[in-house]
């Protein structure tokens, strides 16, 4: 993973992904929400207390607000190999997460430490050979029966390629197809619990969000998830 790609942007990320999902008509809170009200959902479906959660790849800590609200009285983790990203997270969330640099290698974290993590948006940045040691990694901190949400861009939708294309710190991503993340998951030792297309309507077309919850089965929303438990 390439730090200096990732503290290059730290400083504008949020203004410049505000700039570049202009098309949607929404910010870029409403896309954090988003995956946030997901990762509940998927976590009463599979069961469990949640204490611990794990932001991997947090950057400037965008998912932190909606995991302290929709998972209320957990504690809040964050971590990224972008030191001038924590540094910006802790700004602006202080009370609500604790962030920690992470080396690339091994999370700086204990075995068992976490009921649940996500990465949102965070391994089309990373080659694709490091992948299934990272999940290993992620695996690693999280308790038996405890569950990984990789969230990611769909690369057939031609709303995401245009806004993938148009991103100044996109510039070097590779983007994933589900059935890809799905496998590494799978080679990584977890068990694939869920796999949804997800983000189906612009803001000009919100009436027609509640039928995104029938849609998760057509491979043209923006975004998909897939959620791996650990055995």
């Amino acid at each position: 993973m390439d730090v200096a790609e990732f503290d290059k942007f730290a400083d504008e990320y949020h203004n410049l992904h505000q700039e570049n999902i202009r098309i949607t008509g929404e910010n870029p809170e409403y896309f954090a929400e988003y995956k946030i009200r997901d990762l509940s959902r998927v976590e009463q479906i599979v069961g469990g207390r949640v204490k611990n959660i794990l932001d991997f790849g947090t950057g400037v800590g965008s998912s932190i607000p909606f995991l302290a609200k929709y998972f209320p009285g957990t504690s809040l983790f964050g971590t990224d190999v972008s030191e001038k990203s924590l540094t910006i997270a802790r700004k602006r969330f202080p009370n609500l997460g604790e962030f920690t640099p992470f080396d690339g290698k091994m999370l700086p974290y204990s075995e068992g430490q976490f009921d649940l993590a996500l990465a949102t948006c965070v391994f089309h940045h990373i080659p694709a050979n490091e992948h299934i040691k990272l999940i290993q990694e992620v695996s690693r901190t999280l308790r038996i029966g405890g569950i990984f949400m990789i969230y990611e861009h769909n690369p057939i939708n031609p709303m995401t390629l245009h806004a993938v294309n148009t991103c100044p710190f996109d510039e070097n991503a590779v983007l994933l197809k589900r059935s890809q993340v799905r496998n590494v998951l799978r080679e990584a030792g977890m068990e694939v619990e869920m796999q949804d297309y997800r983000v189906f309507f612009p803001a000009i077309l919100k009436l027609l969000r509640p039928l995104e919850k029938w849609l998760t089965w057509f491979p043209l929303g923006a975004q998909y998830f897939v959620v791996g438990k650990k055995q």
